[in-house]
């Protein structure tokens, strides 16, 4: 199979995959609480190998230490995913609100450039969505994972798909 034939394949896919995860964004969800849970418990895993058999790794006590945190904290995802499921959408909303701060603080600081209000509307966006998920974590916990994924999807495939009928035409 040409390689250009195999992007377009795998753009297809993570399309349908996309507007599954939209189409159902509560079972998409729980998908992604699965998925980091077991990358999680794959991640803690190594951690703790790399403590105990590092022989003269530095930092042997940390790296054990958060190796055992996430083993920990994948086990519970994985064995108890709703509740693994408000936890990551406590932590997106988290994230949106610090990155979102952070952003307006470069954008006051960059007043005069060019990109100002881009990086000023940039943040305040970041903010807004941080602010509606931390408002009513229940109702975007059933959705909002989801919903991400099936975006992330979507733009993915639509790469893959016009790389590999660009990959087409210049073969």
């Amino acid at each position: 199979m040409k390689p250009a034939t195999l992007l377009i394949l795998l753009g297809i896919v993570l399309i349908l995959g996309g507007a599954l995860a939209i189409a159902n964004p509560f079972a998409a969800s729980l998908a992604v609480t699965t998925l980091v849970g077991a990358f999680l418990i794959l991640s803690g895993v190594g951690q703790l190998w790399m403590a105990l058999a590092g022989g003269d790794l530095p930092h042997r006590l940390w790296t054990g230490l958060l190796g055992l945190l996430a083993l920990i904290v994948g086990i519970d995802l994985i064995a108890n995913p709703l509740a693994g499921l408000i936890s990551l959408t406590i932590l997106a909303g988290l994230l949106f609100l610090i990155t979102g701060v952070i952003r307006l603080l470069v954008a006051f600081q960059m007043r005069d450039g060019a990109h100002f209000w881009l990086i000023l509307l940039s943040g305040a966006v970041s903010i807004l969505l941080g602010g509606m998920i931390l408002s009513n974590v229940m109702a975007a916990a059933t959705s909002l994972l989801g919903l991400l994924m099936g975006i992330q999807l979507l733009a993915d495939g639509a790469g893959l798909l016009a790389m590999g009928l660009f990959a087409r035409k210049i073969n």
